[in-house]
Protein backbone atom coordinates (compact mmCIF):
# COMPACT_ATOMS: atom_id res chain seq x y z
CA UNK A 1 0.00 0.00 0.00
CA UNK A 2 0.93 3.67 -0.82
CA UNK A 3 0.84 7.14 0.83
CA UNK A 4 1.81 10.33 -0.41
CA UNK A 5 3.29 13.28 1.86
CA UNK A 6 2.79 17.11 1.41
CA UNK A 7 5.21 19.20 3.24
CA UNK A 8 5.37 22.82 4.43
CA UNK A 9 8.01 25.09 5.75
CA UNK A 10 6.21 28.37 7.14
CA UNK A 11 6.05 30.98 9.69
CA UNK A 12 5.01 30.10 13.33
CA UNK A 13 2.08 32.03 13.12
CA UNK A 14 0.97 29.95 9.94
CA UNK A 15 1.19 26.50 12.10
CA UNK A 16 -2.38 26.46 13.79
CA UNK A 17 -4.42 27.46 10.34
CA UNK A 18 -2.44 24.96 8.76
CA UNK A 19 -2.46 21.71 11.08
CA UNK A 20 -6.44 22.75 11.04
CA UNK A 21 -6.54 22.43 7.27
CA UNK A 22 -4.56 19.25 7.26
CA UNK A 23 -6.56 17.49 9.48
CA UNK A 24 -10.11 18.47 8.21
CA UNK A 25 -8.21 17.14 4.74
CA UNK A 26 -8.02 14.13 5.65
CA UNK A 27 -4.01 14.04 7.27
CA UNK A 28 -3.44 10.75 8.84
CA UNK A 29 -0.91 12.11 10.66
CA UNK A 30 0.54 15.80 10.89
CA UNK A 31 4.36 15.74 12.15
CA UNK A 32 6.25 18.94 12.80
CA UNK A 33 10.01 20.30 12.73
CA UNK A 34 12.22 22.94 13.45
CA UNK A 35 13.04 24.16 9.83
CA UNK A 36 15.32 26.80 11.98
CA UNK A 37 18.21 24.36 12.00
CA UNK A 38 18.33 24.47 15.64
CA UNK A 39 18.69 20.48 17.41
CA UNK A 40 16.71 20.01 20.39
CA UNK A 41 13.39 18.15 21.39
CA UNK A 42 10.27 19.74 20.16
CA UNK A 43 8.56 20.23 23.67
CA UNK A 44 4.46 20.90 23.17
CA UNK A 45 4.18 21.67 26.75
CA UNK A 46 3.02 23.97 28.42
CA UNK A 47 2.52 25.38 24.96
CA UNK A 48 3.35 24.71 21.11
CA UNK A 49 6.71 24.94 19.77
CA UNK A 50 8.39 28.00 20.02
CA UNK A 51 10.13 27.32 16.91
CA UNK A 52 10.18 30.38 14.47
CA UNK A 53 9.82 28.19 11.36
CA UNK A 54 8.60 24.97 11.11
CA UNK A 55 8.32 22.29 8.85
CA UNK A 56 5.19 20.85 8.61
CA UNK A 57 4.29 16.98 7.14
CA UNK A 58 0.89 15.73 5.91
CA UNK A 59 0.60 11.99 5.20
CA UNK A 60 -2.08 10.86 3.56
CA UNK A 61 -4.29 8.11 1.79
CA UNK A 62 -3.40 7.09 -1.78
CA UNK A 63 -6.59 7.78 -3.11
CA UNK A 64 -6.43 11.28 -1.68
CA UNK A 65 -5.86 14.35 -3.82
CA UNK A 66 -2.69 16.55 -3.22
CA UNK A 67 -4.42 19.45 -5.91
CA UNK A 68 -7.15 19.61 -3.50
CA UNK A 69 -5.55 19.79 -0.24
CA UNK A 70 -3.22 22.30 -1.77
CA UNK A 71 -6.36 24.68 -3.06
CA UNK A 72 -7.71 24.37 0.61
CA UNK A 73 -4.70 25.26 2.06
CA UNK A 74 -3.89 28.33 0.30
CA UNK A 75 -7.45 29.66 1.00
CA UNK A 76 -7.33 28.60 4.26
CA UNK A 77 -4.12 30.47 5.28
CA UNK A 78 -4.64 32.98 2.65
CA UNK A 79 -1.48 32.73 0.54
CA UNK A 80 0.60 30.67 -1.47
CA UNK A 81 3.08 28.36 0.39
CA UNK A 82 5.74 26.66 -1.61
CA UNK A 83 5.48 22.62 -0.80
CA UNK A 84 6.69 19.74 -1.74
CA UNK A 85 4.59 16.93 -2.68
CA UNK A 86 6.05 13.10 -2.79
CA UNK A 87 4.75 9.62 -3.15
CA UNK A 88 5.85 6.59 -0.45
CA UNK A 89 5.77 3.63 -0.11
CA UNK A 90 4.65 1.99 3.56
CA UNK A 91 8.09 1.36 4.58
CA UNK A 92 9.39 4.42 2.94
CA UNK A 93 6.86 6.05 5.56
CA UNK A 94 8.58 4.08 9.01
CA UNK A 95 11.92 4.97 7.97
CA UNK A 96 11.04 8.45 6.91
CA UNK A 97 8.89 8.76 10.37
CA UNK A 98 12.19 7.06 12.56
CA UNK A 99 14.57 10.34 11.17
CA UNK A 100 11.77 12.89 12.22
CA UNK A 101 9.77 11.68 15.12
CA UNK A 102 12.12 12.63 18.69
CA UNK A 103 10.78 12.81 22.03
CA UNK A 104 7.84 15.03 23.22
CA UNK A 105 7.18 16.59 26.83
CA UNK A 106 3.49 16.49 26.94
CA UNK A 107 3.37 17.18 31.09
CA UNK A 108 5.54 18.29 33.93
CA UNK A 109 6.49 14.48 34.40
CA UNK A 110 4.93 12.93 30.86
CA UNK A 111 7.08 12.13 27.49
CA UNK A 112 6.65 10.60 24.61
CA UNK A 113 8.84 8.91 23.21
CA UNK A 114 9.63 6.84 19.94
CA UNK A 115 11.00 3.25 20.24
CA UNK A 116 14.48 4.12 19.08
CA UNK A 117 15.49 7.09 20.97
CA UNK A 118 16.97 7.04 24.70
CA UNK A 119 13.56 8.89 26.97
CA UNK A 120 15.47 12.39 27.82
CA UNK A 121 14.62 12.06 31.37
CA UNK A 122 14.50 8.46 32.91
CA UNK A 123 12.51 9.27 36.26
CA UNK A 124 10.00 10.68 33.70
CA UNK A 125 6.75 8.59 32.73
CA UNK A 126 7.44 7.65 28.91
CA UNK A 127 4.95 6.65 26.58
CA UNK A 128 7.08 4.76 23.52
CA UNK A 129 4.83 5.63 20.52
CA UNK A 130 5.82 5.45 17.59
CA UNK A 131 4.69 7.10 14.32
CA UNK A 132 2.22 5.25 11.88
CA UNK A 133 -1.00 5.02 10.25
CA UNK A 134 -3.30 5.52 13.38
CA UNK A 135 -3.18 9.01 14.27
CA UNK A 136 -1.88 9.79 17.47
CA UNK A 137 2.00 11.00 18.28
CA UNK A 138 1.36 13.77 20.83
CA UNK A 139 2.62 16.65 18.49
CA UNK A 140 -0.93 17.69 17.63
CA UNK A 141 -2.62 20.88 19.72
CA UNK A 142 -5.26 18.61 21.18
CA UNK A 143 -3.70 15.54 21.71
CA UNK A 144 -1.09 17.57 24.28
CA UNK A 145 -4.00 19.26 25.81
CA UNK A 146 -5.79 15.49 26.92
CA UNK A 147 -2.14 14.08 27.92
CA UNK A 148 -1.17 17.61 30.10
CA UNK A 149 -4.42 17.01 31.60
CA UNK A 150 -4.28 13.57 32.12
CA UNK A 151 -0.66 13.91 33.91
CA UNK A 152 -1.86 16.93 35.98
CA UNK A 153 -4.90 14.95 37.27
CA UNK A 154 -3.55 11.47 37.61
CA UNK A 155 -6.59 8.61 36.90
CA UNK A 156 -5.40 6.60 39.75
CA UNK A 157 -7.85 3.22 40.12
CA UNK A 158 -10.05 4.87 37.49
CA UNK A 159 -11.75 3.20 34.46
CA UNK A 160 -11.00 4.50 31.57
CA UNK A 161 -12.36 4.85 27.74
CA UNK A 162 -10.20 6.40 24.79
CA UNK A 163 -13.09 6.96 22.01
CA UNK A 164 -11.73 6.90 18.55
CA UNK A 165 -8.27 5.93 19.91
CA UNK A 166 -6.32 6.29 16.89
CA UNK A 167 -2.70 5.10 18.40
CA UNK A 168 -4.10 4.20 21.72
CA UNK A 169 -1.86 7.02 23.26
CA UNK A 170 -4.51 8.59 25.47
CA UNK A 171 -5.85 4.94 26.97
CA UNK A 172 -2.21 4.27 27.16
CA UNK A 173 -1.34 7.68 28.96
CA UNK A 174 -4.16 6.78 31.40
CA UNK A 175 -2.55 3.55 32.56
CA UNK A 176 0.72 4.28 33.21
CA UNK A 177 -0.72 7.00 35.41
CA UNK A 178 -2.61 4.47 37.59
CA UNK A 179 -5.80 3.65 35.34
CA UNK A 180 -6.97 0.37 36.54
CA UNK A 181 -8.21 -0.58 32.96
CA UNK A 182 -8.63 0.97 29.65
CA UNK A 183 -10.58 0.14 26.65
CA UNK A 184 -9.99 1.95 23.73
CA UNK A 185 -12.24 2.39 20.74
CA UNK A 186 -12.00 3.08 17.12
CA UNK A 187 -14.08 2.64 13.90
CA UNK A 188 -10.46 1.74 11.98
CA UNK A 189 -9.34 -1.91 12.47
CA UNK A 190 -6.22 -0.58 11.72
CA UNK A 191 -6.32 1.89 14.67
CA UNK A 192 -7.47 -1.10 16.88
CA UNK A 193 -4.06 -3.40 15.63
CA UNK A 194 -2.28 -0.27 16.23
CA UNK A 195 -3.20 0.63 19.92
CA UNK A 196 -3.00 -3.34 21.00
CA UNK A 197 0.70 -3.27 19.56
CA UNK A 198 1.49 0.18 21.57
CA UNK A 199 -0.26 -1.32 24.79
CA UNK A 200 1.86 -4.45 24.62
CA UNK A 201 5.23 -1.58 24.21
CA UNK A 202 4.25 0.15 27.01
CA UNK A 203 3.54 -3.18 29.26
CA UNK A 204 -0.09 -2.42 29.90
CA UNK A 205 -1.65 -4.70 27.81
CA UNK A 206 -3.05 -6.87 30.39
CA UNK A 207 -5.24 -3.56 31.42
CA UNK A 208 -5.93 -3.24 27.88
CA UNK A 209 -8.74 -4.17 25.61
CA UNK A 210 -9.54 -2.57 22.13
CA UNK A 211 -12.81 -2.27 20.59
CA UNK A 212 -14.57 -1.43 17.65
CA UNK A 213 -17.56 1.15 17.36
CA UNK A 214 -20.49 -0.96 18.28
CA UNK A 215 -18.66 -3.87 20.16
CA UNK A 216 -17.86 -2.40 23.14
CA UNK A 217 -19.61 -4.05 26.60
CA UNK A 218 -22.94 -3.61 26.90
CA UNK A 219 -23.38 -1.15 30.68
CA UNK A 220 -20.02 0.39 29.83
CA UNK A 221 -19.27 3.38 31.93
CA UNK A 222 -15.66 4.96 33.41
CA UNK A 223 -15.02 7.41 35.68
CA UNK A 224 -13.36 9.19 32.35
CA UNK A 225 -14.00 9.11 28.90
CA UNK A 226 -12.02 10.61 26.60
CA UNK A 227 -12.89 11.74 22.75
CA UNK A 228 -9.95 13.79 20.94
CA UNK A 229 -12.07 13.90 17.62
CA UNK A 230 -13.65 16.62 15.83
CA UNK A 231 -16.74 18.79 16.68
CA UNK A 232 -19.48 17.76 14.39
CA UNK A 233 -18.16 14.10 15.64
CA UNK A 234 -18.43 14.99 19.18
CA UNK A 235 -21.70 16.60 18.32
CA UNK A 236 -22.93 13.25 16.70
CA UNK A 237 -21.61 10.78 19.40
CA UNK A 238 -23.48 12.66 22.36
CA UNK A 239 -25.99 10.00 23.28
CA UNK A 240 -22.84 7.36 23.37
CA UNK A 241 -20.72 9.66 25.45
CA UNK A 242 -22.92 10.65 27.57
CA UNK A 243 -23.76 6.89 28.55
CA UNK A 244 -20.23 5.85 28.97
CA UNK A 245 -19.35 8.43 31.54
CA UNK A 246 -20.32 7.06 34.99
CA UNK A 247 -22.11 9.06 37.62
CA UNK A 248 -19.45 11.55 39.18
CA UNK A 249 -17.04 11.02 35.96
CA UNK A 250 -15.61 13.04 33.67
CA UNK A 251 -15.59 13.16 29.95
CA UNK A 252 -12.66 15.13 27.75
CA UNK A 253 -14.00 16.65 24.85
CA UNK A 254 -10.66 17.64 22.00
CA UNK A 255 -10.19 18.45 18.88
CA UNK A 256 -12.19 21.57 18.91
CA UNK A 257 -11.55 25.05 17.18
CA UNK A 258 -12.36 27.42 19.31
CA UNK A 259 -14.86 29.00 17.36
CA UNK A 260 -16.84 25.59 17.54
CA UNK A 261 -16.79 25.32 21.24
CA UNK A 262 -20.38 26.82 21.87
CA UNK A 263 -22.23 24.23 19.70
CA UNK A 264 -20.34 21.74 21.21
CA UNK A 265 -20.71 22.84 24.82
CA UNK A 266 -24.63 23.35 24.30
CA UNK A 267 -25.01 19.43 22.87
CA UNK A 268 -23.39 18.59 26.33
CA UNK A 269 -24.36 21.23 28.48
CA UNK A 270 -27.55 19.56 30.26
CA UNK A 271 -25.43 16.58 31.11
CA UNK A 272 -22.36 18.43 32.41
CA UNK A 273 -20.43 21.45 34.17
CA UNK A 274 -17.52 22.42 32.21
CA UNK A 275 -14.19 24.14 32.12
CA UNK A 276 -12.67 25.25 29.29
CA UNK A 277 -8.47 25.01 27.98
CA UNK A 278 -6.86 26.62 25.27
CA UNK A 279 -3.77 25.89 23.08
CA UNK A 280 -3.47 28.18 19.71
CA UNK A 281 -6.54 27.91 17.61
CA UNK A 282 -7.90 24.21 19.61
CA UNK A 283 -9.68 23.83 22.55
CA UNK A 284 -10.72 21.32 25.47
CA UNK A 285 -13.92 20.84 27.12
CA UNK A 286 -13.76 19.12 30.13
CA UNK A 287 -16.97 17.93 31.99
CA UNK A 288 -18.34 16.73 35.28
CA UNK A 289 -20.85 14.81 35.25
CA UNK A 290 -23.24 15.06 38.71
Amino acid sequence: MSYWRIRFEVKADLLDPLQRCLTEMGALSVSLENASGDEYYETAYPQRPDWPHLRVTGLFAAHGDPKLVLAKVHSSVGQQIPCEVSVLAERDWEKSATAEFKPIQVGPKLWVCPSWASPPRADAVNLVIDPGLAFGTGAHASTAMCLEWLDRNRPSNWRVVDYGCGSGILAIASLKLGAKHAWGIDIDPRALTSSEENARRNLVADRYTACCVGAFPSGLSAELVVANILANVLIELKPTLVSLVAAGGTVLLAGILRKQVPRVRAAYVPYFDFDLIHRGEWSMLVGYKG
